[in-house]
């Protein structure tokens, strides 16, 4: 899937915010990248100045340059026409700029920190490539906030996840429920919303928001999501709905959890208890477990 240019309204925005407070008169791309990159374009036929400079843009934003400099040599290994190489380098540094604005804004709150920055800024980037815009990421980060379980790295998660769901044409109205969720709660595994998404979508799940809806009160619960695509039809929405899970039990604006005191089988259908097909009909677990890749990137 192509990776979404940012518009370059936005763009502008994100160097004009970024670039004067940012360059200083030390400013310089590392000598190695400089020659890596120089005698890459040499061997196309390219100036090097001309592939020099995306990557002089990222130093002056304070981006990491190697980022931009893997995508540059990238686009130079493909013969990609110059012109081209130019904006898709210029489009990562300019997400890579307001990702780096979201970490700094979540460590001003008191978020803990992510474990790995960059790769917290490449799933940011990445989020933003796929459509979520700058006023999803800030109502991630209000989340956060607001909950014991906040953290920069959940907000990354929440924002990694809408982006997955927003490749699948759910609408960022509709997955912000999930990922403020997320954000709220902790991180979740790359890629598992992903799929189980899909494997809703393959049983015959049509609304989006019935699917979203349940996974946000899950997670908010803490329960497990393997078991909510419903397999046999017994749902119009292809939903199952864990009863052991309530919205809002408190008028609080958070879901809470309803086990009780007979522990996590309390009131749960038949299908859903963990001495029934292990919680989920053949075949969906492992379409979740399928997860691919650690970290999703920047592409």
């Amino acid at each position: 899937m192509k990776t979404l240019l940012l518009p370059a309204v936005a763009l502008a925005s994100a160097v004009a915010a970024w670039g004067d407070s940012r360059r200083g008169p030390g400013d310089a791309v590392p000598a190695p990248l400089v020659r890596e990159v120089s005698s890459r374009a040499e061997e196309h036929g390219i100036p090097p100045a001309e592939a020099l400079a995306p990557l002089r843009e990222a130093v002056g934003l304070g981006v990491p340059v190697e980022l931009v400099a893997e995508k540059v040599l990238e686009g130079l290994s493909k013969g990609i026409p110059p012109a081209r190489i130019s904006a898709v380098a210029r489009d990562l540094t300019g997400r890579l700029a307001v990702a780096d604005e979201v970490l700094r804004q979540a460590r001003g709150a008191g978020l803990a920190p992510a474990p790995d920055r960059q790769a917290a800024l490449l799933d940011l980037g990445a989020a933003l490539g796929s459509g979520i815009g700058r006023p999803e990421l800030d109502s991630l980060l209000t989340a956060a906030r607001g909950s014991r379980g906040g953290s920069t790295d959940s907000v990354v998660s929440g924002a990694l996840i809408m982006g997955e769901l927003a490749r699948r044409d759910v609408s960022r109205s509709d997955a912000m429920t999930l990922g403020a969720a997320i954000a709220r709660q902790g991180p979740r595994p790359p890629g598992e919303l992903g799929a189980l998404f899909d494997a809703w979508r393959a049983e015959g799940g049509k609304d989006p928001r019935a699917f979203v809806s349940e996974a946000a009160r899950r997670v908010e619960n803490g329960r497990k999501l393997e078991s909510m695509v419903d397999a046999f039809g017994e749902s119009p929405d292809r939903v199952v709905s864990d009863r052991g899970a309530k919205t809002d039990p408190d008028g609080s604006g958070v879901a809470g959890n309803d086990v009780g005191k007979r522990g996590a089988d309390h009131d749960l259908g038949p299908a859903e208890r963990a001495d029934a097909a292990r919680g989920a009909v053949p075949g969906v677990d492992d379409a979740v477990r399928g997860r691919g890749n650690a970290r999703g990137k920047t592409k």
